[in-house]
């Protein structure tokens, strides 16, 4: 059950968009990703559909310029999910 800081939290990601500085096929991914975030935050999933990690990283990885936050995410990934593969 989520905890009302992080119900609180959700509804800041609501309001979250990419920035118009990045590629629109990036943009769309990331919100995307904040979209699908928020759904299984408040429907109190377990886990995301993975499609959306890998359209994001699928997205980052065109991008020379955005390599950090494809490590950043991988290593997020490597630490939260690869415990529970």
């Amino acid at each position: 059950m989520a905890t009302k800081e992080e119900l609180e939290q959700l509804k800041r990601y609501k309001h979250l968009r990419a920035t118009e500085r990045v590629p629109a096929d990036l943009a769309i991914a990331i919100n995307t990703f904040i979209e699908q975030a928020v759904i299984t935050g408040e429907y109190q999933l377990d886990t995301m559909p993975p499609e959306y990690v890998n359209n994001l990283i699928d997205a980052l990885t065109k991008y020379p310029e955005f390599d950090f936050l494809t490590k950043e995410l991988l290593e997020i990934l490597n630490k939260e999910v690869k415990p529970y593969l």
